[in-house]
């Protein structure tokens, strides 16, 4: 099974283990925009205070940076995923060979537009609710030359 396929594989998983999930906790509530731009605010926070070091609290197992269909995730300055709150297979991977469902080059636009200030970037993405590919904007925010980011369904 090449790598692609592989990452294509753990998201339909995560994504279908999140949605048993919320519908077994009855929290079908969604993310904000706000709340996303707290999580991602922090996780720059615990960066900031821990290092490095704190990325094993902002990826699977771990559910610190986890809040309902909102979870964080982290680029190093080599484009490459050291932190990602579903989907701990993902780490290493480079984040600019990322493509939507449309054929987006969505990891590529993170690189690109992520600012200290923050910028959203809309794509196409699998929603760990409904199961089906949806729209997603998610805020990324370049700090400390790391992207820090969580991203909003919009179904």
């Amino acid at each position: 099974m090449t790598k692609r396929m592989r990452f294509w594989l753990a998201i339909l998983v995560t994504g279908s283990m999140a949605a048993v999930s919320a519908c077994a906790s009855g929290d079908a509530e969604r993310g904000s925009a706000g709340e996303a731009k707290d999580m991602v605010e922090r996780a720059i926070d615990t960066y900031d205070a821990e290092g490095t070091g704190s990325f094993a609290a902002m990826t699977a197992p771990s559910t610190e940076f986890v809040d309902r269909d909102l979870y964080i995730f982290v680029f190093d300055p080599n484009h490459r995923v050291v932190a990602h709150g579903t989907n701990a297979e993902l780490i290493g991977d480079d984040v600019t060979l990322l493509v939507d469902a449309n054929g987006k080059a969505f990891g590529l636009a993170f690189v690109e537009r992520a600012t200290p200030e923050g910028a959203w970037v809309d794509y196409a993405w699998l929603d760990p609710l409904s199961g089906e590919i949806v729209a997603k904007s998610s805020w990324v925010v370049l700090h400390d030359d790391h992207i820090f980011g969580t991203g909003i369904y919009k179904p």
